[in-house]
């Protein structure tokens, strides 16, 4: 029996027996082995080329603090601007995963004047989304144990929807708080002091769920106000009844609404595949000049579907119980007083 170590011998393995035609090459045959060849590389790959050095370059974000630290493929994009002397800007590079199942492109992030810029790296150049603060319509940021995404969705400086994805090592999020800080700032305005007494308006919520009081906690940037906040614990329906025991589905998991004089922040569990497996969390940036309705209409008898549209129709949705009319319907009320002209 032939032991498959490395990915060059499971390569040479399918090569192989394709050609002897020891496999039935149907389309759905192709299809199968062609996945199954991706994910047994890379699982393979994994195991026996990653070191933690190697994992930690494939992996981690790094901040890049000069010109002479930018990848070549990107020094093009940053010459104009140095040209004119401005200062070197605030700027991340993210990983490409390499090694691992899902890897992605090498993209680097910068704050300029007025905007963020977001360069995908492909071949030997890039590729550019400028998004203008004031054209940013929302900011989504995952975190599931090591995996962290920053979403930017908004308008670019030509005038085109569109939205960025950015993927990193959760030990690296500390670098990405300065350009997240900086969108958020644009909608929300300068704030001076403490926002610790806002902080304690999510204390009842320590009952329910620690984790969402730490969540929304940490969501708050400093003097940010809470207008209002809802905490929506999981939502699951009866699947089945048997032999005494309840089986239950999940329909929705805990979401928190938080509405804040400048925004509304959305945060909810990342769902799960499957019910032993661990979860991190989502928050949704949305600063309420970029919302153009909000809207509340039932699912059923007992569930509520929350809308927010938001231009180019982008929307988000969230449901709720509908024992929670009351505090949603007051929400809502709070938004039109908040930006009515």
């Amino acid at each position: 029996m032939t032991i498959i170590s490395s990915s060059a011998q499971l390569e040479a393995v399918f090569s192989t027996a394709s050609e002897r035609g020891d496999y039935p090459l149907t389309n759905t045959w192709n299809t199968f082995l062609t996945n199954s060849r991706r994910f047994i590389t890379a699982f393979i790959a994994r195991l026996t080329r990653l070191t933690p050095v190697e994992d930690k370059n494939t992996s981690w974000a790094q901040p890049i603090k000069s010109y002479a630290e930018v990848p070549n493929a990107f020094k093009g994009f940053f010459e104009p601007l140095l040209a004119d002397g401005r200062a070197f800007p605030y700027t991340v590079l993210t990983p490409t995963f390499e090694g691992y199942l899902h890897p992605t492109t090498e993209k680097l992030i910068c704050n300029l004047e007025g905007e963020v810029c977001v360069l995908e790296r492909t071949g030997n150049t890039y590729l550019s989304q400028c998004y203008p603060l004031e054209g940013i319509s929302y900011l989504e940021v995952r975190t599931v144990l090591l995996d962290s995404r920053i979403k930017i969705t908004g308008v670019t400086k030509n005038g085109i929807s569109a939205s960025s994805t950015l993927k990193f090592n959760t030990a690296t999020d500390i670098l990405f708080t300065p350009i997240l800080e900086y969108i958020r700032l644009a909608a929300i305005g300068s704030r001076e002091g403490h926002s610790v007494s806002e902080s304690e308006k999510f204390d009842p919520w320590m009952s329910t769920s620690f984790k969402f009081m730490s969540y929304a906690r940490r969501s708050l940037l400093a003097g940010e106000k809470v207008i209002q906040a809802i905490l929506q614990p999981e939502i699951r329906a009866v699947m089945m009844r048997f032999l005494g025991m309840t089986l239950y589905r999940r329909i929705s998991p805990t979401i928190a609404s938080i509405l804040t004089e400048r925004e509304l922040i959305l945060i909810r569990e990342e769902e799960k595949q499957f019910a032993s497996e661990k979860y991190g969390g989502i928050w949704d940036y949305i600063p309420l000049d970029k919302i153009e309705k909000i809207s509340l209409i039932p699912k059923d008898t007992t569930v509520l579907v929350f809308t927010i549209q938001l231009p180019h129709n982008d929307r988000l949705e969230c449901l709720f119980q509908s024992s929670a009319k009351g505090e949603v319907d007051q929400l809502i009320d709070r938004f039109t007083e908040l930006t009515a002209v």
